[in-house]
């Protein structure tokens, strides 16, 4: 990259490097196998990449037609100088687009070549069946393209307003890209009508439904004092959306920025470019569990079941070694509690309970252990089933269903500890506490859930914002260059109520996105009782931060 090659070499008709003609010859089988085991998936192209090449492509998270940013150079480097020291390896990558690209490391032996294709498989049918990525498919458009229509509308605001000052305004507004609400995908998108109109939009009063023949009920069951009720209900909305009334608590920080800050046509523009990209990548941090453990199921089930990983080598059983501890690698032992293990481990016993009839209230309600114990009604429906929850189901709700007392005690996904003396030892078996602090990990994906209160704090244009307090304490670097973008976005002042380490609140406080100086953290009662609001606080006398 550093000499000026292109990103995929090869020659003027195939793009990347040439798939080696022993893996290309196993392909269709490949993805016949995958096919037949019954997952769907989109059309999909395989390409071969050095491990320089992979490592640019995932800094770019697997789109290279993205706008410049110095963001993505320093990823790359972690990326590959990570990879030149033997601390990490990317086998593979895999984007959710139609059709759907797949990447694999030229490095790689011929059983994980084989792998990777099979467990990507996994991810593509993923991406296109699980109800989560659903507000991903527009139509038939590639997100591909998308992005790199995004890339070309920045780099012509670059040319016209400056280099520095797009990537400064794109800096700002990639550390809000998580104050999204991701179920805004769902909603239909509006056309903004241009055209000035002073029209009314009449609304009227809720009736509860009567039925045909039964008219003479209409006063009782919509008396009047009700109809009144709900008159008065849309009078008030009406009027506080006169005066510019904030509603109820929203998450969807960055949308309302986009719709209300005072930006220039092109800074709104770019807001909502990388709004758009914020929600096509935001079910991805809430499945990673389910998604990980789908496609390790997946080329489970191939490689082993299927025989997959005798092919091309010297004897029928000469991949399973390799393969054995390739998938030893990716799920981490016995202490570990990382996504490719927790979500492989969900769906292999979901097929097992399903299969044996372990389910239900009979199930549920049996007392005699050894009966549970040896419970298996042939019921067959394993299969299915994994195909049912792989659809319906993220990682918050997979772990509220599917996490309990027999799976906990079964997989071992007790809380361990490594003391001094390197061995490990269980400190918590109750799977309760274990439970409630993995979905703690998942809600939200696993970020804090802060929401804007009141866009117009004080009558004065101030952002006031709320922690959600759930025992966690904010990381206050993050806090702070949080607020001060929020601060140069919204132009004033931005406030966040949150809690410390005594579960004591606090007031964080940006008067700009000049540094440090900015930045003020103090008590709720030092806050309610500050006569020097207007010249901004003394962050040296209350622990500014």
């Amino acid at each position: 990259m550093f000499e000026g090659a292109s990103l995929l070499q090869g020659d003027n008709t195939i793009p990347g490097l040439k798939i080696p003609p022993e893996l290309k010859e196993l392909l269709p089988r490949i993805f016949k196998e995958v096919t037949d085991f019954g997952c769907d998936f989109f059309p999909t192209v395989v390409q071969m990449l050095t491990y320089d090449e992979i490592s640019e492509v995932a800094a770019y998270s697997g789109f290279p037609v993205r706008y410049p940013h110095w963001k993505w150079g320093m990823e790359y480097e972690q990326l590959a100088r990570g990879y030149e020291h033997g601390m990490h390896r990317i086998y593979e990558m895999v984007i959710n687009t139609n059709p759907c690209y797949i990447y694999c490391l030229d490095s790689n032996t011929m059983v994980d070549n084989v792998t990777v294709v099979a467990h990507a498989l996994g991810h593509n049918d993923f991406f296109k069946n699980n109800v989560f990525f659903a507000p991903t498919k527009v139509g038939d458009q590639n997100m591909m393209n998308r992005l790199a229509n995004h890339g070309t509308r920045i780099r012509r605001y670059m040319r016209r307003w400056g280099k520095e000052r797009v990537t400064e305004f794109i800096d700002y507004v990639l550390r809000i890209e998580t104050l999204i609400d991701s179920t805004k995908a769902w909603k239909p998108k509006k056309i903004k009508n241009l055209v000035t109109s002073d029209s009314r939009k009449y609304k009227f009063p809720k009736r509860l439904n009567v039925k045909d023949g039964h008219e003479y009920m209409e006063d009782y069951i919509n008396p009047e004092d009700w109809i009144d009720k709900q008159n008065e209900k849309i009078r008030r909305k009406e009027i506080a959306n006169e005066i510019g009334i904030f509603g109820k608590p929203t998450k969807d920080i960055m949308g309302f920025l986009r719709d209300h800050a005072p930006l220039k046509p092109w800074q709104a523009d770019i807001i909502s470019m990388l709004y758009e990209e914020a929600l096509y990548f935001s079910p991805q941090r809430g499945t990673k569990m389910m998604n990980e453990g789908w496609a390790s199921y997946i080329d489970h089930n191939i490689m082993c079941k299927r025989g997959l990983c005798g092919l091309a080598q010297e004897n029928e059983d000469g991949g399973v070694i390799e393969y054995a501890k390739h998938k030893m690698g990716v799920l981490g032992g016995k202490y570990s509690m990382n996504p490719y293990k927790l979500g492989y481990c969900l769906f292999s016993e979901i097929e097992s309970r399903w299969d044996k009839g372990r389910f239900g209230p009979e199930y549920e309600n049996c007392k005699d252990i050894k009966k549970k114990a040896n419970w298996d009604t042939k019921a067959g429906l394993g299969h299915q089933k994994v195909f049912e929850v792989r659809a319906t189901h993220n990682d918050l709700t997979a772990l509220i269903e599917f996490f309990d007392e027999e799976f906990c005690n079964k997989y071992e996904f007790f809380q361990w500890r490594l003391f001094p003396n390197g061995e490990y030892k269980i400190v918590d078996r109750d799977y309760k506490s274990i439970k409630k602090k993995l979905v703690a990990q998942h809600i939200n994906g696993g970020l804090p859930v802060i929401k804007l209160t009141e866009p117009n704090y004080k009558g004065k244009g101030y952002m006031f914002l709320q922690h959600e307090w759930t025992g966690q304490t904010l990381y206050q670097p993050y806090v702070a260059a949080t607020l001060q973008a929020l601060s140069f976005l919204w132009g004033n002042r931005v406030y966040l109520a949150t809690r410390d380490q005594n579960e004591q609140e606090i007031i964080w406080c940006a008067f700009g996105s000049g540094g440090d100086n900015d930045i003020s953290l103090i008590s709720r009662e030092q806050y309610e009782n500050d006569k020097g609001e207007e010249e901004g606080f003394d962050t040296k006398s209350t622990g500014g931060f």
